[in-house]
């Protein structure tokens, strides 16, 4: 049905919901004790890719917040087909650290431009602009790195820094504004 109507399917496997027992009692679901279980796609996707992977109506963002997944099956699957694409798990790795690993990650076999850019949710409703600044100076800081590597040009970079909060979230969740396929 998403090839017909248009809209992005989303998936959020690896996640244990309201893990604990006594904090879910005490505060409720969704209270922040969401833990990370092993997530697997590439074998689990085999039949829905083969149908639609390449199919230019259909558009999958994976998610997890097993970070072993990114370079072993996200990156790499968001690499080769043209369907699907790596989405950033920031309401769950909101930390410098897991921000970087999994920009690392990605971001060589995917490229910059399957990736979903920062996505978040509105229950931290207060942290949301503090996250996405961190977001933005954490893809800054990478994009600087591969610069001083003479990797990327500054002229590059700069672009792609405008790519990361603008386009490419629009691009990946077909929202006005953004290019009709990813580069």
């Amino acid at each position: 049905m998403s090839s017909e109507d248009g809209l992005v399917m989303q998936l959020h496997p690896g996640v244990i919901r309201n893990h604990h027992r006594d904090t879910l009692a005490r505060f409720g679901p969704d209270s922040g004790h969401d833990l990370p279980d092993v997530a697997a796609f590439t074998r689990p996707l085999t039949p829905i890719l083969n149908d639609f992977g390449t199919n230019e109506t259909f558009r999958m963002v994976l998610f997890t917040v097993d970070e072993t997944a990114f370079s072993r099956e996200i990156g790499p699957l968001a690499g080769f087909y043209p369907s699907v694409y790596a989405g950033a798990p920031w309401w769950f790795l909101d930390t410098p650290d897991a921000i970087s690993r999994y920009r690392r990650s990605v971001t060589d076999s995917a490229g910059f431009t399957k990736t979903s850019g920062f996505v978040d949710d509105t229950r931290a409703f207060c942290s949301i602009p503090a996250r996405h600044d961190m977001s933005r100076r954490l893809d800054a800081g990478y994009l600087a790195a591969l610069v001083s590597e003479h990797r990327l040009t500054e002229e590059q970079a700069f672009a792609l820094a405008h790519r990361f909060v603008d386009d490419i979230p629009r691009t990946t969740f077909r929202l006005p504004g953004g290019t009709a396929s990813a580069s």
